[in-house]
């Protein structure tokens, strides 16, 4: 992530997968400098295990990948471009309720938790795995991505079933200078 970034972000990609699991195109969804070309640059590299069709069949497909940046900052407010969307597809579920997760209080530097989560055609969450585990990290970014509910893919091709992966990137906080200064009688 960029090292002189002042506030947190959030980057959504719809992304194309080849029937042999190769990041075929990726379409922003929502985009926060300057961490969008960070994210797209990285999930272009991503390998995917194929999708499957009713015959077992490799086929191409869609997944929606989020990447949550965490502020580094806990009583002061940061500066930056907020989140913006780009555009919609309804190819692949979008969040409708998304919590954040919170930054564990036993960590003492940063981290960053890849999350595999299964939605199904109703837009609710049924499976969540730690794809790229970072402990202690995993337990606050799958407990958050669990309470997320999703408008579902849509479309006479929608499948039962979709996948959503979440890069939960958390900064260790730095209090603000009022929050750390000692008050002299």
């Amino acid at each position: 992530m960029p090292p002189n970034a002042a506030a947190g972000g959030d980057v959504l990609l719809s992304v194309a997968v080849s029937s042999a699991g190769a990041v075929s195109a990726v379409d922003i969804l929502r985009s926060t400098p300057p961490f969008t070309d960070v994210v797209v640059s990285a999930v272009r590299t991503w390998k995917f295990s194929p999708a499957l069709d009713g015959v077992r069949k490799p086929m191409d497909t869609r997944v929606l990948v989020e990447a949550l940046v965490g502020a580094p900052s806990l009583n002061v407010p940061t500066v930056g471009t907020p989140p913006a969307t780009v555009s919609a597809d309804t190819r692949v579920p979008l969040p409708v309720k998304a919590v954040a997760p919170v930054y564990p209080v036993n960590a003492r530097s940063d981290g960053a938790v890849l999350v595999e989560t299964r939605v199904d055609a109703a837009g609710r969450v049924v499976a969540v795995t730690a794809v790229r585990s970072a402990p202690p990290f995993d337990s606050p970014a799958m407990d958050a991505v669990r309470s997320w509910t999703f408008r579902p893919a849509q479309g006479p091709s929608a499948p039962p079933s979709t996948y959503v992966y979440v890069l939960c990137v958390f900064r260790q906080p730095v209090m603000g200078a009022a929050a750390t200064a000692v008050k002299k009688p």
